[in-house]
């Protein structure tokens, strides 16, 4: 059979070609004129344009519609083999590819997850973090450069700037292992300023020289989270919730406070035996966990990364940038873990805290999002990256597309600026 778009072209340049030679024959004698084959044939490519367009529509609809049966699927298998219980967002450019509930909120009251469930992200809260301190350095209030002993005096390890706090490079002790030995008859929580003072009092050793080699700490994070509230004047919560949830109109999300301890839409943690997991006195430390959010919030932060919202991308791009060796694919920027993935960098973070843990992936160069937030300690998460694979396939050309479209741009900027 032949084909319909040749079939096409055929019609037109028969049909155009007809005209053309009638209007050569009557114009003269003051008749109308008809259309030139070349206007025809540009109607033609435009008619054929739309048409592709039309197509490559349709395609990725129907891309976008077996994705979600494929992701469906994938998490009904988790659910029903490996007690996966939480909620999951995935995501193209901003658009929602798939989006559900498995498993329930409160085991014992049945109570069913949904969209507004709140979940405590753990460490995920650490980019949280990396944020506020970027965005305090483009105001011109710190940077990187800065040793912690600038805003805390007595603080009794010296040479540890906010860059080594940043990409985990500082040797600091853990505030945990200490806090929990010196405040373990504690029913009260303690906050980043009583865990800074804790490490001010006793003085723990620290594990190594500053800047000598990459150990993940959450003393660095928890220190991070004290000098912003140093520089701002206001606890971290406050601020995070001034400059970054209320502008992004992340309603759900919040960080857990001391102070203020009523979270009406937080689900119940378990930890992998379905013991229910509670709040000890730790919880009132910010900045190396402590968020609370929803999969639809953490969608809006996810999209506000690719913009000058929050910071400039020049200084975003710092955080996704490697800050040490290379060690089995896996390295650290600011805030977020990098590994290899498919030939690219994936920018992701993992976080585990009383019940919860959760997977937040960042495949930038195809604008594919991945979110998974557990309310039960099960490690199968980790096998949502797979969901890429599906993703990358169904999607590739349209993204590949999108980025000539972005580096013609870019071309064209350069040139512009080099002729003023």
């Amino acid at each position: 059979m032949m084909n319909r778009k040749l079939y096409s072209l055929i019609i037109i340049l028969v049909t155009g070609g007809t005209l053309y030679f009638s209007s050569q024959n009557t114009s003269s004698k003051g008749l109308r004129d008809y259309p030139s084959v070349s206007r025809l044939l540009e109607f033609g490519k435009k008619d054929s344009l739309a048409a592709k367009r039309n197509q490559d529509s349709l395609n990725r609809a129907t891309a976008e519609a077996l994705n979600s049966n494929v992701i469906d699927s994938f998490f009904k298998v988790m659910a029903h083999r490996q007690r996966f219980n939480g909620n999951v967002l995935i995501a193209h450019s901003g658009k929602v590819l798939f989006n559900g509930s498995f498993g329930f909120a409160n085991y014992r009251k049945k109570t069913e997850l949904n969209d507004s469930s709140e979940f405590q992200l753990g460490s995920v809260s650490k980019q949280f973090t990396a944020v506020a301190i970027m965005m305090l350095k483009e105001q011109g209030k710190l940077t990187y450069d800065d040793s912690v002993q600038q805003y805390f005096p007595d603080f009794p390890y010296s040479g540890i700037t906010i860059q080594m706090l940043l990409d985990h490079r500082s040797g600091l002790p853990n505030y945990m292992y200490l806090c929990s030995s010196v405040c373990k008859n504690s029913n009260d929580l303690i906050d980043n300023m009583d865990a800074m003072d804790c490490l001010i009092k006793h003085k723990p050793p620290r594990y190594f020289r500053p800047n000598l080699r990459f150990n993940y700490s959450n003393t660095n994070y928890c220190v991070l989270a004290a000098i912003v509230e140093k520089v701002a004047g206001r606890s971290f919560s406050a601020f995070m919730k001034e400059n970054v949830f209320t502008p992004l109109h992340m309603d759900h999300t919040y960080i857990y406070d001391k102070n203020d301890t009523a979270i009406p839409n937080r689900v119940q943690g378990y930890n992998a035996n379905y013991n229910r997991s509670g709040i000890d006195f730790l919880d009132g430390v910010a900045g190396d966990k402590g968020v609370y959010s929803t999969t639809s919030d953490l969608l809006k932060w996810d999209q506000a990364l690719y913009t000058n919202t929050l910071v400039k991308q020049t200084t975003l791009k710092e955080a996704f940038q490697p800050h040490g060796r290379w060690v089995r694919g896996h390295n650290y920027g600011y805030g977020w873990w990098l590994t290899t993935f498919g030939g690219d960098t994936l920018t992701y973070h993992d976080g585990w805290w009383h019940g919860f843990n959760c997977t937040f992936i960042r495949d930038i160069k195809y604008h594919n999002t991945i979110i998974v937030l557990s309310n039960h300690v099960n490690w199968c998460i980790h096998q949502s990256r797979q969901i890429l694979n599906v993703l990358r396939s169904s999607l590739k050309e349209d993204v590949d597309k999108n980025n000539d479209n972005e580096v013609s741009d870019e071309d064209s900027t350069e040139k512009a600026s080099a002729m003023q």
